[in-house]
């Protein structure tokens, strides 16, 4: 394996030649640069073919009912520890490949094809791959041809690894981190059954899924690698495994530093970004100069300066969450009367008329909800055409509108909603004030004993 270092140092001088030839006007660029010349280093360019000697690819699923931003949520911990186990002599090329996107419970188009739809769709791919060393799904499938390896019935995966929780989470009362590799895994035939790991080109080559039963953080999946590639053949081919239930999986340390920095990371899709900011601009006047938030071209160029600077457009956003909530979280899911009084409340509040509504409520609830605030100006987002809509899908759709309310001047969320969950985290990065970012919709209209979400600062 060849060892090159300062990678980063190189391509940095041949930037530098580049900018200096063609003078570049943009705002700050001599900042940028000394700032991107003071990160860390890689220890190793981006591998190449010729370095692959002992290459794994870790791939992974999550619970097939789990929904699109818990999912988001489980790359954040994955990510983060890939990040470390890349650094670890004997897995630097280590990595971890973007499981497509299947057709999730609440992406309910049957009319468009909804299967199979990798992560660049929805994320900027080359951003993430700044943080970790990650790949597109699509991306791994051409990349493992280049080994020359044939396999008779199509690309082999190794070892697939079912995670468990432990009967007894508790012992003595005590939550602590431990691992184990459990014989008793019974027999279940529709257990990869929703997975993409059962779909051509993948092959399972050991058909017997190992169980392992889980409970911790990341930093554990190291030692269960470490044990299942010993068992596997040594010869330098690169070793794909895959791990079921991987939002078993905890945070090493949720909301530090690095989980921020694999957050920010997670930059949309130029697509994406482009329909929001001009549907936010024709509808709102709003774009980002003037609404004064922290959107530099590259994550790794926000700085903690901006934080509690970002005015938002001159509109309210509220996250309405409907659906299965109304029976599973009926204590704390307000009705469409009190959710209507409280944003009437807060448009009062903050001199607004205008409220852009993101729900998954129907028709019907709308109509009922605008009828309480005759007097403002109520708007949602709809693809332009079924073309549009085709192209970006329901999980393009709903991060328009986790774009969108980023941006309102003032945002409430629903309790315990990852949907939320992922705008307040937005905000904040983007530099608003924490009064107008972490707010509740609360159960009763009067707001006495309303439950509110946790709040996370952001941290550099």
């Amino acid at each position: 394996m060849i060892r090159i270092e300062g990678c980063l140092v190189v391509l940095l001088l041949i930037f530098v030649n580049i900018a200096n030839a063609t003078k570049p006007t943009c705002l700050g660029f001599d900042k940028w640069l000394k700032f991107i010349s003071k990160q860390p280093q890689p220890r190793y360019c981006p591998f190449t073919t010729e370095n692959k000697n002992n290459a794994i690819y870790l791939l992974y699923d999550v619970n097939p009912p789990e929904g699109f931003n818990l999912r988001r949520d489980v790359y954040i911990r994955l990510a983060v520890f890939m990040r470390h186990l890349q650094a670890t002599p004997g897995y630097e090329n280590v990595r971890i490949v973007l499981p497509p996107w299947r057709r999730l419970y609440h992406w309910k188009s049957h009319h468009i094809e909804q299967d199979n739809v990798p992560w660049e769709n929805f994320f900027n791919i080359e951003s993430l791959k700044r943080y970790a060393p990650v790949m597109d799904f699509p991306e791994f499938l051409a990349e493992y041809k280049t080994f020359g390896v044939e396999e008779t019935f199509g690309l082999a995966v190794h070892k697939v690894l079912q995670l468990r929780h432990f009967k007894d989470m508790f012992e003595n009362g005590v939550f602590r981190d431990k691992w184990e590799l459990s014989n008793e895994c019974p027999e279940n035939p529709h257990i990869l059954q929703g997975s993409f790991l059962k779909e051509y080109p993948l092959w399972i080559k050991d058909p017997k899924i190992q169980c392992v039963n889980y409970q911790g953080s990341a930093t554990l999946l190291k030692q269960v690698i470490n044990r299942v590639t010993k068992g596997l053949e040594n010869d330098n081919l690169p070793k794909v495994i895959a791990i079921l239930n991987a939002e078993i999986v905890l945070h090493e340390h949720w909301a530090d530093r690095e989980f921020w920095r694999a957050r920010r990371s997670m930059r949309f899709a130029d697509n994406l970004m482009k329909i929001a900011a001009d549907f936010r601009l024709s509808n709102f006047n709003s774009y980002d100069k003037v609404d004064n938030v922290q959107r530099p071209p590259m994550w790794e160029y926000e700085t903690p300066k901006h934080k509690g600077k970002a005015l938002g457009g001159p509109y309210l956003c509220v996250h309405l969450r409907r659906g299965d909530f109304l029976y599973g979280r009926e204590k704390t899911t307000p009705t469409l009367k009190s959710s209507a009084l409280q944003i009437k409340y807060y448009l009062q509040n903050h001199n607004l008329t205008t409220v852009f509504l993101a729900t998954d409520a129907t028709a019907f609830e709308i109509k009922n909800l605008k009828s309480y605030i005759p007097r403002y100006r109520v708007v949602r987002f709809s693809a332009e055409n079924l073309y549009q809509k085709s192209l970006i899908k329901d999980g393009g759709i709903a991060i328009i509108d986790q774009i969108i309310c980023s941006h309102a001047h003032f945002f409430i969320g629903t309790y315990e909603s990852t949907f939320t969950y992922r705008i307040y985290e937005e905000r904040e990065i983007l530099g608003f004030p924490r009064d107008r970012t972490f707010n509740t919709l609360c159960k009763k209209s009067t707001m006495e004993n309303c439950l509110q979400n946790s709040v996370w600062p952001i941290v550099y």
